[in-house]
């Protein structure tokens, strides 16, 4: 959400949006604005204070386009070359579109408010961010899964399928047990119903389970761990070199006002 300071430094209305009480009550409002949103769903609480809560919406959306103006006026053309603030601006458009609108469809999307709190969140960010970097590979870990899931619904409809049509009875079928199986959701119950028929159907399931289950999808978790250490030692890198450049700078500093003091020393 915070933008690099031009050379010159931050203006007064840039260092107000970026001033942590005001960045605090930004989170605040997003807080509440999820809570407003959930109290609606209840009917007993619309029926008592719908009016107070939609009135309470109207105003947060008021404030979040103030906000977002302020920011564009401090950045100016700046502003629209951070994703985060893009992500902002996006939401908040689409919030104020659903919030206006007489569709029910529509307003279902002011929710989409309650995401901003990412980009107020510094950690959230970069978690959100190594989840982003980590697509590449979830995508290959999920283009072998798929494949794997393929090959065994393959299998699995050409040896259960006659007897078990409505779990293998063809490879879509077979692919949509097979990724239940995979959930560990209720899977003992479907080996138990090919189990009799098919005593020795538990190699085929406990096969499945050991290469789907226990070894790709800890690839999963395995590949956004690392990025998430990627990306925190880059952070914490790069928080590293900011200070050890601001101690360069007060190391200078110190040496120019010595030698003022210096200077005037002498010519006294």
């Amino acid at each position: 959400m915070t933008i690099e300071p031009p050379a010159g430094g931050q203006t007064g209305l840039q260092r107000f949006v970026e001033n942590p009480w005001f960045q605090g009550l930004v989170l605040g409002l997003i807080i509440a604005n999820a809570v407003i949103l959930g109290a609606e769903t209840f009917e007993a609480v619309n029926a008592a204070i719908g009016p107070v809560l939609r009135i309470a919406d109207r105003l947060i959306v008021y404030f979040f386009l103030v906000e977002i103006g302020l920011r564009i006026i401090a950045y100016r053309a700046e502003f629209f070359k951070n994703g985060w603030n893009l992500f902002d601006f996006l939401v908040i458009a689409i919030s104020l579109l659903a919030a206006t609108s007489g569709l029910a469809a529509l307003r279902a999307f002011r929710v989409l408010r309650v995401l901003r709190v990412i980009t107020v969140i510094p950690r959230m960010r970069v978690v959100v961010s190594a989840l982003l970097d980590a697509i590449p590979g979830i995508a290959s870990v999920g283009v072998v899964l798929a494949l794997i899931i393929y090959v065994f619904a393959v299998i699995g409809a050409s040896f259960y399928g006659q007897l078990h049509p409505a779990l293998f009875g063809d490879v879509f079928q077979a692919m949509y047990t097979l990724f239940q199986v995979m959930t560990l959701e209720g899977w003992p119950d479907i080996a138990a119903q090919v189990a009799k028929t098919h005593p020795r159907s538990w190699v085929f399931f406990l096969s499945f389970v050991l290469i789907a289950t226990f070894t790709m999808l800890n690839l999963f978790v395995a590949i956004v761990v690392r990025v998430v250490e990627e990306d925190s030692e880059t952070l914490i890198e790069g928080i590293l070199k900011n200070q050890e450049a601001l101690r360069d700078d007060m190391s200078g500093l110190k040496r120019d006002v010595a030698e003022i003091a210096r200077n005037l020393s002498g010519k006294s």
